[in-house]
């Protein structure tokens, strides 16, 4: 198979190269500044990045506690949280071939994505991880 980019993507990329040097620092410094603040946080988890070796795309949490109602709490309160990559084999398209995986779906009833762009600020990081810290707490006094 084979794949082409369009003309005006290749362009953009083009365009965008010029500044990745920039936005690599600037991911690298969010991912530390939140290694930093979400480090000692009872009731979550960072799934580490070596942020040495590599740009960091996204920011990722185990949430030990309810994690649908901590994410509901941070959504309600202007959190921008996600949940990327939910567990393969729990797809549809997966279906004939589904077997438990309890380890999986464990971290997938856990994992939860914080905001993470280069324009974001320190700031913006610490503001995060003090919700979190809320949500988390209000979250474990509920259940």
């Amino acid at each position: 198979m084979r794949v082409q980019m369009s003309s005006l993507n290749a362009a953009i990329g083009c365009a965008q190269l010029g500044g990745f040097p920039e936005a690599e620092a600037k991911r690298k410094a969010l991912w530390r500044a939140y290694a930093t603040a979400l480090q000692g946080i009872e009731g979550v988890t960072l799934v580490d990045v070596d942020a040495e070796r590599s740009v960091p795309h996204l920011c990722a949490v185990l949430v030990h506690a309810d994690r649908d109602q901590v994410f509901r709490t941070l959504r309600d309160r202007g959190v921008g949280v996600g949940t990327h990559y939910p567990p393969n084999h729990l797809q549809p398209a997966f279906a004939p071939w589904h077997r438990s995986l309890p380890g999986t779906e464990r971290v997938g009833r856990q994992i939860t994505t914080l905001p993470f762009h280069q324009h974001l600020t320190e700031a913006d990081v610490e503001h995060v991880a003090s919700e979190v810290v809320k949500a988390v707490t209000e979250t474990e006094a509920v259940g």
